[in-house]
C-alpha cells in the first residue's frame, strides 16, 4: 500500500478491476467501470477527454452511463432514470450551463458580473485547514493520485478559471467545485479529515453562490472595503421594513427573499440575518408602535436608522425612491417561479 500525510490514504488496488481498501475499510463497489456509448463517435471522443469511473452521485463504480459533453458518469438508478436513453445523454450539470448559455445576460449573474464575484468567493472557502485544496495534487505527494482521479480540481485553478470568466452562472461554478468533494470522497474515502475538510468548503461554496443568487449587488457590496457598502443601491429593488424578533425592538431592515409568510431580512446597523414571519414587519413608510425603544438598544437603534436614511439618500438621488411596489412584486413572483 501507499500513503502520504497530505492524502491520508491506504489504496490497495486498482478501482476499476477490484475493491478498494480505504483507511481500513473496504468501499462498495459495483464491479468493473463500464461506459456506455451510443455511437462510434464518443469511444473516439472519450479518448481525447477521459472519463471518470466513479459515479458523480454516490461515488461507487459499476455500470456507467456517460455524459457526452463533460468526463461525469452516473449509475442509471443515480440519476434517476428507469431506463437507458436511447439517444446520447447530457447530464443534469450540463444541461443547466446549457440553459444558461441561452439566458446569456437575462440571467441574475451574467458571465462579466461572476468574474468578479467568484474571487470573494473563493476567498471565503479558502479558511484555515484548506491548504491541500489549493493547488493541484502532484505525484510527488500522492504517486498513485491519478490511477483514480481523472479529472482534477483545486481551488488554485477554479480562481484561474474564476478570473477568465469561464463560468456563466453559479450552478457551474458550484458543479465544478464538487470535483474537489468527489476527488477526495474518491482517493481518501468518505470518513477522513480531508473529505470533511472537502465538505466545509463545498458547502461554503453553497452558501456563497445562494448568497450572489439572492443579490449580486449586495454579495460584491459587501466584498469592498467600503464601511458604508449597505447603503449602496442594488439593481435589484429591496422593500423596507421594520422587523420585530422575539425580546427586541422593531427595528429597521431590508427585505431580501420571501417563503410564504416568512421574509429573510438584514438589518441596518450590525447587517444580521434573520427569518420573520409577515406579521412582524411594518412598512418602513409606517411609524413604529409607541414605546418601541428602550434604553439598551436606543443607541443601536438610532445608529441603524441613521444608516437606513443614508441608504434611502442614495434612493433618491437614483430616483429609486419611493420604493416602486409593484416592481418589488414582479421580482418575487420571478424568484418564486425560479
Amino acid at each position: 500500500s501507499d500513503s502520504s500525510k497530505e492524502m491520508e490514504v491506504d489504496v490497495e488496488q486498482s478501482p476499476v478491476s477490484s475493491p478498494v481498501k480505504q483507511n481500513g475499510m473496504v468501499v462498495e463497489v459495483a464491479g468493473p467501470c463500464v461506459i456506455q456509448y451510443k455511437d462510434k463517435k464518443n469511444r473516439e471522443k472519450d479518448k481525447k477527454v477521459k472519463n471518470d469511473c466513479y459515479c458523480w452521485i454516490c461515488h461507487h463504480t459499476g455500470k456507467m452511463l456517460c455524459c457526452e459533453r463533460c468526463p461525469r458518469v452516473f449509475h442509471i438508478k443515480c440519476v434517476p432514470l428507469n431506463d437507458e436513453p436511447d439517444e446520447d445523454w447530457v447530464c443534469p450539470c450540463c444541461a443547466h450551463v446549457e440553459e444558461c448559455k441561452k439566458q446569456g445576460d437575462k440571467s441574475k449573474c451574467c458571465r462579466t458580473n461572476l468574474a468578479k464575484m467568484l474571487p470573494h468567493a473563493l476567498d471565503r472557502m479558502s479558511s484555515s485547514g484548506t491548504e491541500a485544496f489549493q493547488q493541484p495534487v502532484t505525484t510527488d505527494v500522492a504517486p498513485n493520485y491519478f490511477d483514480f482521479v481523472n479529472y482534477p480540481m483545486d481551488m488554485g485553478t477554479l480562481r484561474q478559471k474564476a478570473k477568465a470568466g469561464v463560468w456563466t452562472c453559479t450552478q457551474n461554478f458550484l458543479d465544478e467545485t464538487r470535483w474537489i468533494l468527489h476527488n477526495c470522497i474518491i482517493f481518501n474515502g468518505g470518513k477522513s479529515r480531508l473529505t470533511a475538510l472537502a465538505r466545509t468548503v463545498y458547502n461554503v461554496c453553497q452558501h456563497e453562490m445562494l448568497e450572489i443568487n439572492l443579490c449580486p449587488d449586495c454579495f460584491l457590496n459587501s466584498c469592498t472595503a467600503d464601511k458604508d457598502w449597505f447603503t449602496r443601491p442594488c439593481k435589484k429593488q429591496h422593500r423596507l421594513v421594520w422587523a420585530k424578533l422575539r425580546g427586541f425592538p422593531f427595528w429597521p431592515a431590508k427585505v431580501l427573499q420571501r417563503q410564504g409568510q416568512q421574509i429573510d431580512v438584514r438589518f441596518f446597523g450590525q447587517h444580521e440575518r434573520a427569518w420573520v414571519h409577515e406579521s412582524n414587519t411594518l412598512d418602513i413608510s409606517e411609524e413604529p408602535p409607541a414605546g418601541n425603544r428602550n434604553k439598551e438598544s436606543g443607541s443601536n437603534r438610532t445608529g441603524a436608522e441613521e444608516e437606513m436614511n443614508r441608504y434611502i439618500d442614495h434612493l433618491k438621488k437614483a430616483n429609486k425612491w419611493p420604493i416602486d411596489a409593484s416592481k418589488i412584486k414582479e421580482e418575487r413572483d420571478e424568484d418564486e417561479e425560479d
